[in-house]
């Protein structure tokens, strides 16, 4: 069954590779950034839910505050309350967890279906200064890696709900997330690199739209 998903991608890498034959600019590293927008652009309306339910918390934090303030001595209560906050507001606190869990399988398939990848034409394996897809680059892609995943996190609204504990968590995971994603990127293969910052990239366009849209839409209501 794995190795069933990890030929499905390895089989749409060459279908993209086709794809950028046709137009005339054939290369694997175009393919591998073509694949990303489309997967997501799939994986959008659940990173819009995501992305709406973490604005969504991030203007609750007051109103969370205050409640945990209420009910400092009873903290059964105090979740009680926030669950009922999170109701009324039609919020999922785990809603943010789904898009991180599909990622999964699809990073660990790329990595395997790079690793001995089937090349059409090994030529077009190359991609700006990086030699070849399957070997690791060691220096700028783990940089840029490093630089929109800080972003891609910078971006996004605090899910700490005010909770300081929960706001230093993220504080500290929003500085050795990019660090630990660097030094990962630095030793995999470079197609799986060029996957993450294009999906950080897309990302993070994805992001600011949303939080554009989200603010002048809360404008209009005010």
């Amino acid at each position: 069954m794995w190795q069933m998903l990890v030929d499905a991608f390895s089989s749409m890498i060459n279908f993209f590779y086709i794809i950028t034959q046709q137009i005339g600019i054939p290369s694997y590293g175009l393919a591998i950034i073509l694949i990303t927008i489309v997967i997501k652009m799939l994986l959008y309306p659940l990173s819009a839910k995501q992305m709406k339910s973490m604005k969504v918390m991030a203007e609750l934090a007051p109103k969370q505050k205050a409640l945990q303030e209420k009910y400092k001595k009873d903290p059964q209560k105090a979740q009680e309350a926030m669950m009922q906050l999170y109701k009324e507001h039609g919020v999922n606190p785990l809603s943010g967890c789904l898009p991180l869990l599909i990622q999964f399988p699809i990073l660990i398939a790329f990595y395997n279906g790079l690793m001995a990848f089937p090349y059409l034409n090994e030529a077009h394996a190359t991609f700006l200064w990086v030699a070849n897809l399957s070997a690791p680059d060691p220096y700028i892609l783990p940089l840029l890696a490093t630089a929109t995943t800080f972003l891609q996190m910078k971006v996004t609204p605090s899910s700490a709900g005010g909770n300081p504990q929960a706001e230093q968590t993220q504080k500290i995971m929003m500085y050795s997330m990019p660090l630990l994603i660097g030094w990962m990127a630095h030793s995999f293969a470079a197609g799986l690199s060029l996957y993450w910052v294009t999906f950080n990239t897309v990302g993070i366009l994805q992001q600011l739209y949303m939080n554009r849209s989200l603010n002048v839409r809360k404008e209009g209501t005010a």
